[in-house]
């Protein structure tokens, strides 16, 4: 299993976090990937252990694909839904 995590690519996450944004609106979403984390089933595993996860925030380019804004810490109890994406 290790060599299989020593391969694989770092899956991008969407977080709906059911806290009002910057903007006004009463959710938002942010796109990160969190050290270690593979698969939905590992992140329920890490969020059902850990009141904070600590996520590389990534935004969308205009152009395509994402640049990172660094690491951020997501309070999980305003985690409403979470996606595996690519």
């Amino acid at each position: 299993m290790a060599d299989i995590r020593q391969r694989a690519r770092p899956v991008k996450f969407f977080f709906t976090m059911n806290m009002q944004s910057r903007s006004g609106n009463p959710t938002h979403q942010v796109i990160g990937e969190v050290r270690d984390i593979y698969t939905l089933d590992e992140m329920v595993s890490l969020m059902q252990d850990q009141d904070f996860v600590i996520v590389e925030e990534f935004y969308k380019k205009p152009e395509g694909g994402y640049y990172s804004q660094g690491e951020t810490i997501l309070n999980t109890m305003h985690i409403g839904k979470v996606r595996a994406g690519t």
